[in-house]
């Protein structure tokens, strides 16, 4: 019988070393594949749950515990933190076998002889779980923060001073929440009603060509999926090519494709026209062709490119120009577990460079009248705003208003002439930024 809990602990032995890659869970659940649905989701909830809660595990820890988190052998630090995420956000597991089973993992590993160590202390935990002391909320709100959300400070600092409190806990909240797998219906290929009948699913709320998938397991079995009748994708990407107004016959460049989201569903809405996909390596050229390739888009080319490498065959050859630049993914933390422990302050500065070299290409690549799409999933002000001002200030473009092209339940005070900076509305959507220019 496989001990799912090994290797939970096995994977995260191996982030504490700094060998965590983001496909981690991925990787383990390709390899477990014969694993049944609940243990594989058993699996998951665990590795990432406990990655993404560390810095509040650690905060717990090291409240009951004689010697700092920091100075534990790893073994022990991982065996305690997978122990203590298990007592204090799995409700399905009873503290007993929290406990029991953590204690009798140690008793196979190298640090057995400190079993009775780890025992002690997930047993103070799970006694004093509801009752946990954070940092003064008043006195220190950034050290609360931090804690309570699993946030490095550093990162919190910067929302707040950007987003103020209260977005920024927003965003902080978003961080550690369950979120939906949605999807984008191909709506030239099929309908929603035929989406419906072919999946667990419903029509999203906000947005009436996207569904919501109920308990999802392996996304690639979804019969809509594999059938390319509907795209995965966050409904705040979605907006981008709704926000664009992409007309039938329009020709669309998407820089920095992959895996081609945005691009299928400009191929849905451009039928008569051109969609031309650009991502840097032959792996993500791949990808796109792959999903083009489900999805039976016929109008869609996928080539190789450095997008901060300027094309001269590309001068104004486009109605519209998608640019999702390469970004901090400060909007997306609680989807991709290990940005907020990897991003540093002195690498948005980096991207920052990056993303505006690749934005001077694409506004030359848009046509006099055609519309430049900037979109990150960031909440980061001088890849936002900032970038958005650079391309009006210095390129002379100029923000396009697309206020009543969003559905609805989008519209919000974060709206701006030209841009919005989604907070992850009702906890359905990315922290996602988009700007709209033309010239």
């Amino acid at each position: 019988m496989t001990d799912i809990r090994w290797i939970a602990y096995e994977a995260l032995t191996l982030a504490d070393e700094g060998k965590y890659k983001s496909s981690l869970t991925k990787d383990l659940l390709a390899k477990y594949s014969y694993l049944d649905r609940q243990d594989r989701k058993f699996l998951k909830r665990l590795v990432e749950g406990t990655i993404e809660r560390r810095i509040t595990i650690d905060h717990v820890l090291d409240l009951y515990s004689s010697v700092p988190v920091k100075k534990m052998k790893k073994q022990v630090r991982t065996l305690l933190r997978m122990g203590t995420y298990q007592l204090m956000f799995m409700d399905g597991v009873s503290d007993h076998a929290a406990v029991n089973e953590t204690v009798a993992l140690s008793k196979r590993t190298n640090v057995r002889a400190l079993s009775g160590f780890i025992n002690a202390i997930l047993r103070a935990v799970s006694k004093n779980k509801d009752n946990i002391s954070y940092p003064d909320r008043k006195a220190d709100p950034t050290g609360f923060l931090s804690v309570y959300y699993s946030c490095p400070e550093w990162i919190v600092k910067k929302l707040v001073r950007e987003q103020g409190e209260e977005k920024a806990e927003i965003l902080l909240r978003l961080s550690v929440s369950t979120r939906p797998i949605t999807g984008r219906i191909n709506l030239s290929k099929t309908t929603p009603d035929e989406v419906l009948a072919s999946c667990n699913a419903q029509i999203s709320d906000i947005c009436d060509c996207a569904v919501v998938l109920k308990d999802p397991d392996i996304i690639a079995d979804i019969p809509a999926v594999s059938a390319g009748l509907i795209c995965i994708q966050d409904i705040s990407s979605m907006l981008v090519c709704i926000a664009a107004g992409i007309k039938k016959t329009d020709t669309v460049l998407d820089l920095c494709a992959s895996p081609g989201g945005k691009s299928m569903h400009a191929a849905d809405i451009a039928t008569d026209g051109k969609i031309l996909s650009y991502d840097v390596s032959e792996a993500k050229v791949s990808k796109i062709l792959e999903n083009a390739g489900r999805c039976s888009f016929a109008n869609i080319e996928a080539h190789m490119m450095d997008a901060t490498v300027y094309d001269p065959a590309l001068e104004q050859s486009a109605d519209v120009v998608i640019a999702d630049v390469p970004c901090s993914g400060l909007g997306v933390m609680g989807r991709k577990n290990d940005i907020k422990y990897n991003i540093t302050e002195d690498s948005i500065e980096e991207l920052v460079r990056i993303q505006r070299s690749i934005l001077k290409n694409a506004a030359r690549y848009v046509k006099r009248g055609g519309t430049l799409m900037l979109c990150t999933c960031t909440c980061s002000e001088s890849e936002n705003a900032g970038n958005f001002e650079y391309l009006t200030n210095e390129l002379g473009l100029k923000g396009v208003d697309f206020y009543d092209l969003l559905p609805e339940k989008i519209r919000s005070d974060s709206a701006h002439d030209g841009y919005i900076q989604l907070y992850g509305q009702d906890m359905q959507t990315d922290g996602f930024f988009i700007g709209k220019l033309t010239k």
